[in-house]
Order: structure tokens, then sequence, then C-alpha cells
């Protein structure tokens, strides 16, 4: 006789008894609905009937990786399942609060892809290598699991941190109306522990987290702290790319609240001679400095170099080395 497993509302599966011998009953996390309801038969899915023996096989290996022996399931109630979306210019946060366990968040930084962080107010989970797929809901009994990668548990709050590649499938899946799932073992021992991400109301949600995500600035906090201003050959006026990179840095100057010192080092390539050049390194010094008063930036920050050509991070025998070198460094230095 074949198992069905009643999945609880919020964690811990256990098996159900009797009435299974011809159907596969897939019931959803919510309580009220009757099992008779959810059953699914599975002469529909594999085609034949349930008592023959390489059937009863096959859903044997089924039900052990869809639903672990003693799994803890966290997962809010599908009518209960809100999504949040909330950014500013620097970063854009598509979440959803997962009950009984924490939140998992999508956050998009400025000039960077999304990654996807998992929070637990009490984790459960031991820390170690998971596995990360994503799965059908149950009303989905004939679509398979996609594998999407392995992730790390660690200790504390922060549960899980996983890169683009990574949180770039878990989003495709959501989009197809697939369900990102966790699975790690216990503190415990013994049984296994399965954070799931509801794809109920995503679709909307991901127009709001689109809409916020077009708002970001085009370069990250990274490159606002160590950005190059280039120059054409010969001059120090700054192109419309250069103040539009300015621009972006002043946003990071801006919203800074220990901002000690913008130190600006000038350069040119070597073509003229060497006191032509570091003159012109000064200049091109001096015009980024002066846009970035001009937009109400202290004048007392500014700390300048001027380096003519003694510094290049190019060959000055190509045209592309050249148009390298002729720049001027930023950084950002914080208390």
């Amino acid at each position: 006789m074949a198992q069905c497993y009643r999945k609880q509302p919020f964690f811990d599966t256990a098996p159900l008894v009797g009435g299974c011998t011809t159907a596969l009953k897939f019931l959803l996390p919510v309580p009220m609905i009757p099992a008779r309801e959810m059953c699914v038969r599975v002469s529909l899915i594999f085609g034949t009937n349930v008592e023959t023996p390489v059937t009863r096989a096959y859903l044997t290996v089924l039900l052990s990786v869809a639903l672990p022996a003693q799994a803890m399931t966290f997962q809010t109630r599908m009518e209960d399942v809100r999504w949040q979306v909330e950014g500013d210019q620097f970063a854009c946060r598509l979440s959803q609060s997962v009950a009984g366990y924490g939140e998992a968040t999508f956050v998009r930084r400025a000039g960077e892809r999304p990654a996807f962080e998992l929070t637990a107010w009490d984790n459960p989970m031991r820390p170690g290598p998971a596995q990360v797929f994503n799965e059908p809901p149950p009303w989905r009994p004939g679509t398979a699991a996609q594998p999407v990668g392995q992730g790390v548990v660690a200790n504390g709050s922060q549960a899980m941190l996983l890169p683009y590649e990574q949180a770039g499938r878990m989003l495709a899946g959501l989009a197809s109306g697939l369900q990102p799932t966790i699975m790690r073992s216990s503190l415990a021992g013994g049984e296994s522990v399965r954070v799931v991400v509801s794809s109920v109301g995503y679709q909307q949600a991901w127009v709001d987290y689109q809409a916020c995500v077009s708002k970001l600035l085009p370069i990250s906090a990274a490159q606002a702290e160590q950005s190059t201003i280039s120059f054409r050959s010969g001059g120090s006026v700054l192109s419309d790319d250069a103040k539009s990179m300015l621009d972006a840095v002043l946003q990071y100057i801006q919203a800074a609240d220990q901002l000690n010192e913008i130190v600006l080092d000038g350069h040119s390539d070597n073509q003229g001679n060497r006191l032509d050049n570091r003159e012109l390194s000064r200049q091109r010094a001096l015009a980024v400095r002066d846009y970035l008063m001009e937009k109400g930036v202290d004048e007392s920050l500014f700390s300048m170099r001027f380096h003519g050509d003694r510094y290049p991070i190019a060959s000055n025998r190509t045209a592309e080395g050249r148009a390298a070198n002729r720049r001027v460094m930023l950084r950002l230095q914080y208390n």
C-alpha cells in the first residue's frame, strides 16, 4: 500500500494510513481541505496502476525525494503569503516572510546583480552544505523539481547567502510558478529541515521590484569609493560620460555619514613633455573638483595630487593604452 504524506501548516510531515491503494494524495498546507478532494490518480501521472510492483517501487523513490521522512517544512500558508518590495537608489529588496522560520529576500544593490539572503529567527538547520532546488507546488504534481545548486548554512541569524548564479535560477523558478526550497539536516539530527518560498502573488511583486531596480544608481558603493574619470587626448574638459559618473558618485557622497576625504589623483599619457603633462593632470583633477563643488560638496574635503605621465596603468604604445592613462582617480575615504 502506497503511503501519503500530509504537509502540516508550517512544519513536520506525518504518514496517513489507508485509502491510497489507487491514488497518491498531494495535500495543500491548508488543513480545511478534505484529503479526498486533493487526490490525484497515479494512472494520470504514470499511465499504470499503483498496485504494480514497478510503480510501487517508483513511488517509494519519489516520496523519499519529494518529502523526506520526518522533515520539518517551514512554509507560509497560501492565503497568508505576502511579498514586500522596498528600496531606494542604492538597493532594492524583494522579500517574503516564511512562517515559523524567518525571511527570504532577493536583494539587488546598485551596480550589482541580485543575490539571495535567508535570515532565521532561531535557525533549526545544522551548519554546512544544503540542497537548493525549485520544486513544484502541490497542485502541479506532474512537474519535476529543478536543481539550483548548493548553498552553505551558517550559524546565526544570517542563515544563508547565495550569489547571482543561484539567485537568478530561483527567480526564474518563481516566474514559472515553482517554489525555491532549501533543505538541510536539523540540529537535532535524524530529520531534514525544508524552507519553502511560495510563488503565490509573485508576478505582481516582480513588476514592483523591477520598478525599484530601474531607479538604482549605475555604480556600486565599491565603485564609487574608487572610480576612474577618463579624458580626451590633450584635454581637461569633462565629457557627458564623466559627468554621469560623477553624478552617481555624488549620490554616495551626499549619503555618507562619516566621509573624511575625497582624494583626486590626476594623470596623463606620455604625449608631450613632462612639465606639460603634469600641468594637464592638474587641470583634470581641478575639473573634477570644481564639478563636485558646483554640486554642493565642501572644498575642505578635497585632497589633490598631480602625477603627469609617471604612473601609467597601460602601455602608451597603443591608442587604447594612452586613453586608459588619461584619467583622474577618485577615492572616498571614511573615518
